[in-house]
């Protein structure tokens, strides 16, 4: 029972880290990004493939994909949000939301082209810490407490630093933001590159820890909405405690039944907490 705990644990922090990049961008732009898993399973597409030339460690090879995971983000702000930025709210959002969900389908036929339909899966040995009696793979410890530190530091970011100032701003009035010398246009570019590293990062860590198929990305970017909606809108703490609750949900569940069925319970609950949400905001 503790191992389930501990690898819940482990599967919702790298959860955590895919739901707040989803977050940081839909609470900044009103954009939902669909093709934010996708941009997750071609990271580790891309670190299998460079595994290949050099044994990169997780860690090493997000530092050096930062760059491209930030034009990555860039290029998708062009396609999915600025086109559509004279629109109103509403309309905006549903109109990046078809947007993305193209460019998500497009990318997984591209995957699948290129890497076929082997699983991907990049992990490195790493020595076992033994706590309290119990086996630890290290290599998931150390995982978890970069996920831990890359959303720590997203979250110092936000609150501490002048472009993380702006970006809070952008989202809670863009008009009032721009009165003070804000640059909507620049502030959302920077939050979408923001928001690619953070699932490029995810990806990396997850590809270590379970295989992860190319067709997964729309899967992935789902669970991470469970996340957000169910941690908050635009939030971070929030989104972060939920991503490792679903880690438990699914650990517990491929536990009872089979891991097969981690899905059905996983989007039942999404589901049910919509619609006991709605409820509640009638009454």
């Amino acid at each position: 029972m503790i191992q389930v705990l501990i690898s819940g644990l482990f599967l919702g922090g790298v959860y955590a880290l895919l739901a707040v990049g989803l977050s940081l961008a839909f609470g900044i732009m009103g954009v939902l990004n669909l093709a934010h898993g996708s941009l997750a399973v071609l990271a580790a597409i891309l670190y299998k493939k460079s595994l290949v030339f050099y044994s990169f460690s997780p860690w090493t090879f997000c530092i050096l994909a930062t760059p491209l995971f930030l034009g990555i983000g860039f290029l998708l702000h062009f396609f999915i949000a600025a086109p559509f930025r004279n629109l109103s709210p509403p309309s905006a959002t549903v109109a990046s939301l078809i947007a993305s969900l193209g460019v998500a389908l497009i990318l997984e036929d591209l995957f699948v082209w290129w890497q076929g339909w082997e699983p991907i899966s990049t992990y490195i040995d790493f020595p076992t810490i033994q706590l309290l009696g119990l086996k630890i793979p290290g290599m998931r410890a150390a995982l978890l407490g970069m996920a831990a530190v890359t959303i720590s530091v997203c979250i110092f970011f936000m609150k501490k630093t002048d472009p993380g100032r702006s970006m809070r701003a952008l989202a809670q009035d863009k008009e009032t933001a721009s009165l003070y010398g804000i640059n909507p246009g620049i502030t959302a570019l920077s939050a979408m590159g923001l928001a690619a590293i953070l699932a490029g990062v995810a990806g990396v860590f997850y590809s270590a820890l379970y295989p992860l198929s190319p067709r997964e990305g729309i899967d992935l970017t789902l669970k991470a909405l469970f996340i957000v909606v169910a941690g908050g809108m635009g939030n971070l703490r929030g989104p972060a405690v939920a991503g490792c609750a679903l880690g438990f949900i699914e650990s517990f569940t491929g536990l009872l039944f089979t891991y097969t069925s981690t899905d059905i319970v996983v989007y039942s609950l999404l589901v049910s907490y919509l619609v006991l949400k709605r409820g509640r905001r009638r009454q």
